[in-house]
């Protein structure tokens, strides 16, 4: 698979605790940073499609006039 160099400027906090981990785990930082990021794309995904689909929902709901829910109310 080819591959493409990004640089990233982490605050050092979050870049120790990446280290602590790939030592933990006995991971390269790398295949860390390709899993989170491939998790977060997965997750930003699923979220606009969900913001899609819910969008289009709203798109086909059927608006009734405020005069004729007053009118319909006093029916009853």
């Amino acid at each position: 698979m080819e591959t493409k160099m990004l640089d990233a400027h982490i605050p050092l906090p979050l870049a120790e605790r990446l280290d602590a981990l790939a030592l933990d785990l006995a991971l390269p930082r790398d295949e860390i940073v390709i899993e989170a990021i491939a998790a977060w794309l997965d997750s930003e995904e699923r979220r606009r499609i969900v913001a899609l689909r819910t969008l289009a929902a709203a798109n086909t709901i059927v608006v009734v006039e405020h005069d004729r829910v007053i009118d319909w109310a006093d029916s009853l």
